[in-house]
């Protein structure tokens, strides 16, 4: 029933109102019950009034010459009408009422104004009282004797209903608090289409746009449109469907280039295994090359296979850290003996510059995964007569910087951002120098290593002048790692 937007906001800001109101309510009826005997004191003050003018009003018909009772009487009555009062005459001593301009209580016996009677028999005075009516109704009283050339020895008496607390509040209160309340459930209806106006035509585009990318559609913007809050998801959902798009793109170029690279060395291995199958292959020459060829092509793919294999468990956060005390300067130079004799066939100078450094915990095959592939990586795009420097230096007192610098043909600043995303390849005709091809998958499998090791890697290049890969390591643990 209340699943819209606006149907929510619509009973919430009715649930507040009427919340309100109810506070409200009982704070006046509060009010109205502490200021019970204020309301007695002012009605007398206007029940005297209304005497006083009455008295006067006769005395005028009197000195005018008319004495007829009933016209007497009919002018007590619009009196009353009037002043929205209720006019008694009464006999002193039986306090029987002898008119009423209520026509109620005519003939009747007030026995528990017996008080009222003596008071004003005695001393002609005024009289204030309260009265239980034989309606059981009470009524405040302001009673005086009228003079004997009026209507006879009476007591004229002017009542009006005690103004009890709900009274008070009905007569004062409740109108304006029943117009408040529709006045305020009127705004609320407005203010609750107008709000659902602003935010959910917003989130009705995001959704839209949300099912696009869930059918394949992964060209959606949403323009940045209402409050704040909408407009940061807005502006999230837009990254974010930059990014699926990217990811999607490259996952298209990875499925691409995975199938190029698996379907190159699988035909090498069936040829060459093939040729041996038929006999084609006959010297211990050939046999030896055949056998290097098909060791080399699955070394390759093995190498495939690890890559995808350490990317699955970082993307399931399985990537577990077995640290220990590391000495950088034996880890860059056990990379240095490894790719020495490599580089070395190429025509690469392959140096070092190791300063002294603290000892940091860390993982050290992970850490030779990282510069390995560092290293090996520049040797790839290092033509023949060119050089590969690794250096090793402290960075103020919580950190250690270390540099693999090419001289290599460089990477395009529009490519130098995203060398590090998953599945992306660098430019073919700016790609490796060797043989051997990537996967696309090496630096982006680093820069997950580096991170988890609590560091961080960042590549500087320029065109035909090599590139510098700088990791930033500190000495203490990696924060939120997994020691084993």
């Amino acid at each position: 029933m209340f699943k819209s937007l606006r149907s929510r906001l619509l009973v919430s800001y009715t649930v507040v109102i009427a919340a309100v109101l109810v506070i409200l309510t009982v704070t006046l009826l509060l009010v109205s019950a502490l200021s019970a005997a204020d309301r007695g004191v002012a009605t007398l003050r206007e029940l005297a009034a209304v005497s006083l003018g009455t008295r006067r009003e006769l005395n005028r018909l009197y000195d005018a010459g008319i004495t007829d009772p009933d016209t007497l009487l009919q002018a007590i009555t619009e009196t009353a009408t009037a002043q929205n009062t209720r006019i008694l005459l009464l006999r002193p001593n039986t306090l029987q009422v002898v008119f009423d301009t209520g026509d109620q209580w005519a003939g009747r016996t007030l026995n528990n104004m017996e008080s009222l009677g003596s008071a004003i028999s005695t001393n002609n005075s005024v009289l204030a009282a309260r009265l239980r009516g034989p309606d059981e109704q009470v009524w405040v009283v302001y009673a005086q004797l009228l003079p004997d050339r009026h209507l006879g020895n009476l007591v004229m008496a002017f009542i009006q209903p005690e103004p009890t607390a709900a009274r008070f509040f009905r007569d004062t209160f409740l109108r304006p608090l029943c117009s408040a309340g529709i006045i305020a459930f009127l705004l609320a209806i407005l203010l609750a289409i107008l709000i659902t106006r602003s935010v959910a035509r917003p989130l009705q585009r995001l959704a839209g746009a949300a099912e696009s990318i869930a059918s394949g559609d992964y060209d959606q913007q949403i323009p940045p449109a209402g409050p704040d809050e909408v407009r940061r998801v807005s502006a999230s959902f837009n990254e974010m469907a930059t990014r699926v798009k990217a990811g999607q793109q490259a996952q298209r170029d990875f499925v691409a280039n995975v199938s190029h690279d698996l379907k190159t060395p699988l035909t090498s291995v069936r040829g060459w295994s093939q040729a041996l199958l038929e006999g084609m292959i006959n010297t211990p020459e050939e046999l030896r090359q055949a056998a290097g060829i098909i060791h080399g092509e699955a070394e390759r793919m093995t190498r495939m296979v690890n890559q995808l294999l350490d990317l699955a468990r970082i993307e399931s956060g399985q990537l577990q850290l077995n640290q220990e005390p590391v000495d950088l300067h034996q880890l860059l130079a056990q990379v240095h003996r490894n790719l020495m004799l490599p580089a070395q066939q190429k025509g690469v100078q392959f140096t070092l510059d190791l300063q002294p450094v603290p000892l940091i915990l860390g993982d050290p095959d992970r850490l030779m995964q990282v510069f390995t592939n560092l290293a090996d990586n520049a040797l790839g795009h290092t033509p023949a007569a060119g050089r590969i420097h690794i250096t090793l230096a402290p960075h103020g007192d919580r950190a250690i910087n270390i540099t693999v610098q090419d001289t290599g043909p460089g990477i395009p600043p529009d490519e130098l951002s995203r060398i590090f995303e998953r599945f992306y390849q660098v430019e073919k005709s700016r790609a490796r120098t060797s043989e051997r091809r990537g996967s696309g998958l090496g630096l982006a499998i680093t820069r997950e290593l580096v991170e988890a090791h609590g560091g961080r890697i960042e590549a500087r290049s320029e065109l035909g002048k090599g590139s510098a890969f700088l990791v930033r390591l500190p000495i203490g643990p990696p924060e939120g790692s997994t020691i084993t």
